[in-house]
């Protein structure tokens, strides 16, 4: 249905944990993660979807994680890092959503994650070409569209037991920054 296009297979290890660091411009976005990581992947997803009663069944088949934005939801926070330890990956988009919670330069709460699970990261872009939708959960199961994806290479950052404002702030600057040289480098490509 969205006719998805990996430029290179998923980097993603055969097993052990993962983090999965994608920008997010669509909500579409998991389902093309879903079709390429090549492994089951746990999505941290807004409290106000994931509780929609119609489709609440489907993203808890696939262990979505509700986060309450806006706030430190720690909750969340431990919810992600026992899937960690449980050699789980983990989705995440460092923005924040697509709506007024976006933050561009993504949340440090990336790399605490990072930093904390010593997790390897893939940073990840994805492209829509043609119509998709931003806000509409119908229109983003039921209009065919074309998604590009580029996997980066992993990254793996020093793990600490209590990181530091620091180290999650260069750490989420470095994600953002690869993820960012994803996207400009499908835009190139598609030109």
């Amino acid at each position: 249905m969205y006719q998805v296009q990996a430029s290179d297979p998923s980097p993603l290890p055969s097993d052990g944990p993962a983090l999965i660091v994608c920008d997010h411009t669509a909500l579409g976005d998991p389902l093309v993660l879903l079709a390429t990581a090549g492994r089951p992947v746990r999505f941290l997803m807004a409290a106000e979807i994931y509780a929609q009663p119609l489709i609440r069944w489907a993203f808890e088949a696939i262990g979505c994680i509700p986060v309450q934005r806006g706030k430190r939801d720690i909750k969340a926070i431990r919810a992600m890092l026992d899937g960690l330890s449980a050699h789980e990956v983990i989705g995440l988009f460092p923005e924040g959503g697509l709506d007024r919670h976006r933050l561009d330069e993504g949340h440090p709460g990336i790399g605490y994650l990072a930093i904390k699970s010593g997790a390897p990261v893939i940073p990840a872009s994805i492209v829509w070409k043609g119509p998709h939708s931003v806000t509409s959960m119908l229109k983003t199961l039921f209009v065919p569209s074309k998604a590009m994806i580029r996997y980066g290479t992993r990254l793996q950052f020093s793990q600490e037991s209590r990181p530091s404002k620091d180290s999650m702030q260069s750490c989420t600057k470095e994600i953002m920054e690869q993820i960012e040289a994803l996207r400009e480098s499908i835009l190139l490509s598609v030109s």
